[in-house]
């Protein structure tokens, strides 16, 4: 499959040179990728992208915001200018996100060996994530459709799932080592996509602007038709931690910085509101719950501190914000530049 055709797209901000250009040198001699789109979020070291990616000529297509979108925004744009690349399939990564050498053919050859159709979506395999292995440990292999929310909490294995992370109890491996394996929906970080599914499906919804985004878009895409797997290989690496020590307790780790606390749970509530089948009541009781779960889950880690409560009035926040979208951003949660 030598003559099929890839495009790579990725979002960044700020100034993140160091992790961007090793994203890029890990795929840009690859004898698939006919072009590297950087969508670049009102970066600060503009210069350093240009003069760094400048000895790949017209290889390397830079769209520039005057801000920050996140990545809702910056996906976005990268998606929709990729619809009009003369590709067979597009690749996402994040800005720090650094695949293996070959990482490529290994999805086309899961792809040509091991899956049948051409409406599927992979996903590489992001090691350094927390509990990212014990997704190929599964009790069986089933097609994973969406259920539209993230607050099903009302279920016998929710519950044993939070009295295991009161108890710090790690989850067990309950089943046989599968290579690839189906997954309700995928994010952007090293999926695999077909450019018929870019095509096809909505774009991301640019008003969710980080957080969650990924999922909501990746529900459209299943939605037209595509399913998704991830795969043991190839592996990608995340060389920059973002979220804390996970993602849930990182929600009440004091150097998780509020912006990514606040979108986190607005978009969860928002993603879910727009798409659950569950009645509102009871959806309205599952965030309940869920929210408050989650405080306590934040006093067993972290005890009761005023920083403590600052977070629960920022999450708060974030709940409201996902049934109000009018409700403007609270100013410590607003986007870096």
């Amino acid at each position: 499959m030598s003559n099929t055709k890839v495009a790579v797209v990725t979002v960044t901000y700020g100034k993140r040179w160091d992790f961007l250009s090793q994203v890029i040198n890990s795929v840009i001699n690859d004898v698939h990728v006919v072009k590297f789109i950087i969508v670049d979020n009102g970066s600060r070291n503009q210069k350093e992208i240009e003069d760094g990616v400048k000895i790949y000529g017209e290889k390397v297509l830079i769209i520039r915001h005057d801000k920050n979108l996140g990545s809702a925004g910056g996906f976005h744009a990268g998606l929709k200018a990729v619809r009009d690349i003369d590709c067979d399939f597009v690749f996402l990564l994040d800005d720090d996100n650094v695949p293996e050498v070959g990482a490529i053919d290994r999805f086309l050859d899961i792809k040509k060996n091991f899956l049948k159709g051409d409406k599927i979506v992979l996903m590489g395999n992001r090691v350094d994530l927390s509990g990212s292995q014990e997704y190929f440990y599964k009790p069986s292999l089933r097609d994973l459709n969406p259920k539209g929310t993230f607050f099903e909490v009302f279920s016998f294995e929710k519950v044993i799932n939070f009295i295991k992370l009161v108890s710090d109890i790690n989850n067990k491996r309950s089943g046989p080592f599968l290579p690839i394996i189906p997954t309700i929906g995928f994010i952007y970080g090293g999926a695999f996509l077909p450019i018929t599914a870019v095509c096809e499906a909505p774009l991301p919804d640019k008003s969710l602007v980080l957080y969650g985004d990924d999922i909501a878009y990746s529900w459209g895409v299943k939605k037209a038709g595509y399913k998704s797997y991830v795969s043991t290989s190839p592996v990608i690496h995340d060389i920059d931690s973002s979220f804390g020590d996970s993602h849930i307790f990182g929600l009440f780790n004091p150097s998780t910085r509020p912006f990514k606390v606040y979108y986190r749970i607005r978009n969860m509530v928002r993603i879910s509101r727009e798409n659950s089948p569950q009645w509102k009541i009871t959806l309205l009781l599952s965030i309940f719950i869920w929210i408050l779960g989650l405080c306590i889950l934040g006093i067993f880690k972290y005890g009761i501190t005023w920083k403590y409560f600052e977070r629960v009035k920022l999450i708060i926040e974030a709940v409201y914000g996902g049934y109000v979208k009018s409700a403007g951003i609270p100013m410590k949660a607003e986007l870096p530049q």
